[in-house]
């Protein structure tokens, strides 16, 4: 009888574990439609500035007529989808990114950009200030970070270049208890002036440079495939499952849960 309990509180634990690990990895949301120029799924979200077209990697031609090497930093801003799970634990990296190799230097394509963190006084959560990319608060329950570009991740003028292309977006694979939504993505030149800035849709709200502010993209649906990046260049997510346990280690797999469930009980209600 003892062993039955034992057996049955154990299974109740693995269940549980499995469900704590099921929410504890922050994704990007991915929008039901959105813009054609906009590769998005739960681990990416990346927008075409320029592009010649490429069907292999399902990136339609892109051109809003501004001057891509003007561009000198970048900023995302990106919200909690629930407010009462957010602890701030995204990471990831701002995507710059431009080719062909043959071009522009092949560390141009993924270059790192990292962050980890957001810095909110208000609820005691704060970035890692030795990332790349800091993200701050800029509003209620919202977040930018910005990445300077410099050498290391400028983006070149590949508008008249054969096989160009020009990405920028953001990766995610951290930690949170709940996912979080791209809202904004601008670019700025030296000056701080916007350059281009697209909504969390990838649809373009300001540009310069382009008498057509809404490109030719049109709309897509939102069952794009997370792969956005070129096949050299992309980052993969890490795995999110989970392994398989044998008997053997009920225990070991329950002492986690209880663990993991107190630590959920501790953050979930962060007002």
């Amino acid at each position: 009888m003892k062993i039955a309990k034992i057996l049955s509180a154990a299974s109740a634990a693995v269940v549980a574990a499995a469900a704590v690990a099921a929410t504890a990895s922050a994704t990007l949301t991915v929008p039901e439609t959105h813009d054609a120029g906009l590769s998005v799924g739960t681990g990416m979200w990346l927008v075409q500035l320029f592009n010649t077209g490429n069907e292999a990697e399902n990136k339609p031609a892109v051109d809003y007529g501004i001057a891509l090497d003007s561009i000198a930093s970048i900023s995302v801003t990106v919200v909690p989808l629930e407010p009462d799970w957010w602890d701030g634990q995204i990471g990831g990296s701002i995507i710059t990114s431009c080719g062909p190799a043959s071009a522009t230097p092949a560390d141009h394509n993924w270059p790192n950009n990292e962050y980890w963190g957001v810095n909110d006084a208000d609820l005691g959560l704060e970035a890692d200030a030795s990332k790349a990319v800091v993200f701050e608060k800029t509003g209620d329950l919202t977040y930018t970070g910005t990445v300077t570009l410099g050498d290391n991740n400028c983006i070149y003028d590949v508008s008249s270049i054969e096989g160009g292309y020009a990405q920028v977006g953001l990766q995610e694979w951290g930690s949170a208890m709940t996912d979080v939504t791209v809202t904004d993505l601008t670019c700025y030149d030296a000056a701080g002036n916007v350059v281009i800035s697209f909504d969390g849709n990838g649809v373009v709200d300001t540009a310069t440079g382009s008498s057509d502010a809404s490109g030719d993209n049109g709309a897509a649906s939102g069952d794009a495939s997370s792969d956005g990046a070129s096949s050299e260049g992309a980052a993969t997510t890490p795995d999110k499952g989970s392994p398989d346990t044998g008997v053997e280690g009920v225990a070991a797999v329950a002492g986690v849960a209880i663990v993991a469930a107190g630590a959920v009980v501790l953050s979930k209600k962060r007002k």
